[in-house]
């Protein structure tokens, strides 16, 4: 696994994990799992499991966080994944905590 993209993967989670905790939603656990596939070296899965909560809990996301996911999926193969994710989930990297 190239680590730069398992950390760059981390940082996104990180990310949504301040957001989720601050607006106290549910998606915490789900996004501990994507942190727990991070750790087992499956990265590709963490991907699609990260887009795939995403979705699901309506969490958004900033266009930086998306980019930089775009990108580490791109370096696992996997940026076909990313397409699944609602565009309307997307917001400017300006908003957001």
């Amino acid at each position: 696994m190239n680590r730069s993209v398992e950390d760059t993967l981390r940082a996104v989670v990180d990310a949504l994990e301040r957001r989720a905790l601050a607006d106290r939603t549910e998606a915490l656990p789900a996004l501990r799992s994507v942190r727990a596939l991070l750790a087992n070296d499956e990265a590709e899965i963490a991907v699609d499991y990260l887009v795939n909560t995403l979705n699901a809990f309506r969490l958004a996301l900033r266009q930086d966080e998306y980019g930089c996911l775009v990108t580490a999926a791109g370096r696992l193969d996997q940026a076909d994944t990313v397409t699944d994710l609602d565009p309307r989930l997307l917001r400017p990297a300006s908003e957001g905590r």
